[in-house]
């Protein structure tokens, strides 16, 4: 902690104290935890950022995780790049309401930043955010650089935790934020695109936090990524889906093996209109091949061309009950996965396999076409690449 309670007041070892000035207030055994009021010890050494430790190991409600080197560095390091782009930082700030306390809070704006390094599971951190929604306190997360692994060629391995902080920025894209304490940078993760579990496609900006200076360009979507190769991407992606679909052994692609397999259909062999980025498709952690291949074969099998989304939406609610399927939640985001299957409908209906009837219902206008070989698919892909 980088916040401690002496003679009544906050200090903080975000400011120009010494050593000895340090020492000196601990002698007088001032120095107490704002949250438990219990005696904390200035730790001034030179291996790790100067902090302020609890002198026994009783636990404290304001604390919920041992922190590292690397996490003070941070918090230390954001709270000089806010000064310095004229915010009024609360470093370590106490909501007791909700024993919260985030690793910086600007008042000014009512917003809470995490700055967050450790493993930590989803529902944390969807507890985390809850708890400021719950307050209107508006909050971001800013996630450690080396939780992050790049792969090459605009391709990251993303955390699942990390993805499921993600917000849209103002076009209607998922971003999220790093930031590495050790070189002072930010890398900025914009128009990211999940590709599976873990991987992701995105475009990345860096900044030096001496260039980086506005607190509102966490959320800026910027407009420089006219050159990413987005189909290029995808393109290759359905050719990877089609080329492992055989080795995967995921509860979702075994059993949408086995529901193919008895319709006569492979997997390998997936309409080219399956496995595409549709609105909300991310929503599903399972990759968009096997979800919108199974949907395509639900509406294939129907005895009528009309159909119910409610019918879609029951089907999918057992997939999920069954853990066959499993979904992302994002709390920033205010959508489902029902979101996810309307904007596959939708999708399809541009595309003149469907059409829609009424606000619940869709007709099928087009039969849905199945490459016979692999090397028709992959033919077929980069067509229907070229048109969408």
């Amino acid at each position: 902690m980088l916040v401690a309670l002496y003679k009544n007041q906050f200090v903080d070892m975000v400011g120009d104290s010494t050593k000895e000035e340090w020492v000196a207030k601990n002698k007088e055994g001032k120095l107490l935890c704002p949250v438990c009021q219990c005696i904390v010890i200035p730790k001034c050494g030179t291996k790790k950022t100067w902090h302020f430790a609890h002198r026994s190991y009783e636990e404290c409600a304001g604390f919920h995780e041992a922190e590292t080197n690397y996490h003070m560095l941070g918090k230390k390091g954001l709270y000089k790049w806010l000064i310095e782009s004229s915010e009024e930082p609360i470093v370590e700030f106490f909501l007791r309401d909700i024993a919260q306390r985030p690793d910086l809070f600007l008042p000014k704006h009512n917003h809470a930043i995490e700055f967050q390094c450790a493993t930590m599971s989803q529902d944390q951190l969807h507890r985390r955010i809850q708890g400021y929604q719950s307050l209107n306190i508006q909050s971001d997360w800013i996630f450690g650089l080396k939780r992050l692994t790049y792969k090459g060629n605009y391709l990251y391995l993303i955390q699942s935790t990390d993805l499921s902080a993600a917000k849209k920025d103002k076009d209607g894209h998922l971003y999220l934020n790093y930031y590495c304490p050790l070189q002072n940078q930010f890398l900025l993760l914009r128009n990211i695109l999940p590709l599976s579990q873990r991987k992701s496609a995105a475009v990345s900006y860096r900044f030096s936090s001496k260039t980086f200076k506005h607190f509102h360009w966490l959320s800026n979507p910027f407009n420089e990524d006219e050159h990413f190769p987005y189909k290029d991407l995808w393109l290759k992606q359905k050719t990877t889906w089609r080329m492992t679909a055989f080795k995967n052994t995921s509860p979702s692609v075994m059993y949408m093996k086995k529901v193919l397999y008895f319709n006569n259909r492979s997997l390998t062999l997936f309409p080219s209109v399956a496995g595409v980025p549709s609105s909300g498709y991310y929503h599903f952690e399972a990759s968009p091949y096997l979800w919108q291949t199974y949907l395509l074969l639900m509406i294939e099998k129907l005895s009528v061309s009309l159909f119910s989304i409610n019918f879609i939406e029951q089907e999918f609610e057992r997939l999920i009950q069954k853990r066959i399927i499993q979904t992302r939640e994002f709390p920033y985001i205010n959508e489902s996965w029902k979101d996810a299957l309307r904007g596959y409908l939708h999708f399809l209906e541009t595309h003149q396999i469907l059409e829609q009837v009424t606000e619940q219902s869709y007709k099928i206008i087009s039969k849905i076409h199945y490459p016979k070989t692999v090397e028709e698919a992959f033919k077929l892909d980069k067509i229907f690449s070229e048109k969408t």
